[in-house]
């Protein structure tokens, strides 16, 4: 399977309401001075805002998906330092009649492979099979549910 390199950083992204509110609060309590130096605070709340949303693209570099269900990247620690990640998206993918949906322990890659990244780095298009027998071709954003926490690419239930 041929695997290709990322695409530009372009994108407009959405972050989800409860994110949002919950990045607010951390946001208040930095502003309000419950969380030591400034540096560290402004870094935190990069980290717990990105690890809320998902949106692991955007601390990653070099993202590659590979063996069917493999997602690798090089992601930013929380010192700035860059360190090799990877994770198994058979364990939380599923195909259902040919598309995919987040579920633990699905095995999507039984019965889907890759046909290339999509508009972004983080999303992926498949071409899975349906419940008759033919194909579909469908798209899943990872950003949605996975997250860099201090350089370990994360499933965000």
């Amino acid at each position: 399977m041929m695997t290709l390199p990322n695409s530009d950083k372009s994108s407009i992204r959405w972050m989800n309401p409860v994110a949002g509110l919950l990045t607010g609060m951390v946001l208040a309590l930095a502003q309000a001075g419950c969380g030591g130096p400034a540096d560290q605070d402004n870094e935190g709340l990069a980290h717990t805002e990105q690890a809320l949303r998902g949106d692991f693209s955007q601390s990653c570099t070099n993202i590659w998906f590979f063996n069917d269900h493999y997602l690798s990247a090089s992601c930013a620690r929380a010192t700035g330092e860059y360190v090799y990640s990877e994770i198994d998206l058979g364990e939380y993918l599923v195909n259902s009649n040919g598309d995919v949906w987040w579920g633990l322990g699905g095995q999507f890659h039984k019965t889907c492979s890759l046909v290339a990244f999509g508009r972004t780095d983080s999303e992926l298009v498949f071409s899975c099979k349906k419940e008759d027998g033919s194909y579909k071709e469908t798209r899943k954003e990872l950003d949605e549910r996975i997250a860099n926490i201090n350089g370990v690419l994360t499933y965000r239930p």
